[in-house]
């Protein structure tokens, strides 16, 4: 049960910044700033951090599927994005998990990247014209707020229930070692 929760978290996640974010974007009343949430992206690259790159590209191939899906006209900008972003932060050490400062720094760094690769990409096919100083003035910078206030929020309970999932697994392959090693004796 615990298993599904991670999928469907990130899932919710990323209906949410559809649909409740965008109602209370500020582009919405006006103002120039464009907010980019990208809260399903930031617990993919926690959960990279954690079980590893494999694991975290998985999910980040597949959150990248959807946003090419539902939020562009062009696939695989996202897929391959999200998937080799996932896959480097997947390198972090174990000091990475055990401290809630650096955990949140490497989060946030790798949605800056996110965006940063999806701006450049845009650029070199030729699907936006907007300058740099805009981009980062109008949506990098706005973006960083929103996420880094996300994670700051979330990085606590979210790692807590990842350090759950990975002694639950400790103990279930203790658990099937011996139910191994006991077989083989019989």
């Amino acid at each position: 049960m615990v298993r599904f929760f991670l999928p469907f978290l990130i899932f919710l996640l990323f209906i949410i910044e559809g649909t409740i974010m965008q109602t209370f974007s500020p582009e919405r009343f006006g103002s120039e700033y464009f907010i980019i949430p990208r809260f399903a992206f930031l617990v993919v690259l926690v959960l990279s951090i954690f079980f590893g790159r494999a694991l975290g590209t998985v999910y980040g191939l597949i959150l990248g599927l959807f946003q090419d899906v539902v939020y562009t006209h062009i696939l695989g900008i996202y897929i391959f994005s999200m998937g080799l972003i996932a896959y480097f932060l997947g390198f972090s050490y174990k000091i990475f998990q055990k401290n809630l400062f650096l955990l949140i720094i490497t989060a946030v760094f790798g949605t800056v990247l996110l965006d940063y690769l999806v701006f450049g990409l845009h650029t070199m096919i030729g699907i936006t014209e907007l300058v740099h100083e805009r981009f980062f003035r109008e949506r990098l910078l706005p973006s960083i707020i929103i996420n880094s206030v996300f994670m700051i929020l979330f990085a606590y309970p979210l790692r807590k229930f990842l350090v759950f999932l990975q002694k639950s697994d400790d103990i279930e392959e203790k658990i099937n070692k011996r139910k191994k090693d006991f077989r083989w004796q019989r």
